[in-house]
């Protein structure tokens, strides 16, 4: 009965087995499905380029275990050994971490500071635990969201007056951002989107999104924190 809420992770349900769809049909949903992924990669080439690689590699992840999870989907197909099922689970993980690298990205933390490494090793063992004791019950996925916006808000209204965002970035990011919604909530109904177009720009419009929001956090204007003022980094937090 939770199914509904995974997609909001771009994560729609599994197709049921006895669902007869043509060779052409499954084509089609796996080119708007898998593929649309690749949007998120402007994000992961950003935040490289900017030294947060943390969000670099969870959105590579993330890219990757949707795109297979899709695919597998779209042909009824295993990789590596593993079905949809399996693929689902793993885009879940690496789909949440990506949320919550987005939100607590606002508070700027110095690039190799212990804060940043605490606040990122709290969240991975959340969702890792999360995610094993019941993947696809909504509290599981909600709560470790839910944590990610209370740290952000905290963690801004503390910061507020370091930190600086770039604001045209900003507002590109909410643009898309409506359009990823709009998408989201067409694509809802697989009985009226069966080639998952609707989903596919989900993909595009969330992921053009995120980079947008990488680069409003600051991009190169974040500091990073050398050795030699580690110290003097995690004083300010």
């Amino acid at each position: 009965q939770n199914h509904h809420f995974t997609k909001f992770l771009s994560l729609p349900t599994i197709m049921p087995k006895n669902r007869i769809l043509s060779h052409q049909h499954r084509t089609t949903m796996a080119w708007w499905t898998g593929p649309t992924n690749f949007t998120f990669l402007p994000a992961v080439i950003q935040a490289a380029y900017d030294g947060r690689y943390f969000e670099s590699i969870i959105g590579m992840m993330a890219m990757v275990t949707s795109f297979t999870y899709h695919v597998c989907e779209s042909y009824d197909s295993e990789f590596l050994g593993f079905n949809e099922g399996r693929w689902h689970h793993m885009d879940n993980v690496f789909a949440i971490l990506a949320i919550m690298a987005s939100l607590t990205g606002y508070i700027q933390l110095p690039l190799r500071s212990q804060g940043r490494e605490i606040l990122h090793t709290i969240m991975v063992s959340i969702v890792t635990c999360a995610q094993l004791m019941s993947p696809w019950n909504v509290m599981y996925t909600l709560v470790p969201i839910l944590f990610a916006l209370v740290v952000t808000i905290v963690g801004v209204a503390l910061r507020w007056k370091r930190l600086s965002y770039n604001k045209q970035a900003l507002r590109f990011a909410g643009l898309f951002l409506v359009g990823a919604v709009i998408c989201f909530v067409k694509g809802l109904d697989e009985n009226t989107d069966k080639f998952r177009r609707w989903h596919g720009g989900w993909h595009i419009f969330v992921g053009l999104s995120t980079w947008f929001t990488i680069r409003a956090q600051g991009g190169n204007s974040v500091r990073v924190a050398t050795l030699d003022h580690l110290d003097a980094a995690d004083k300010e937090l």
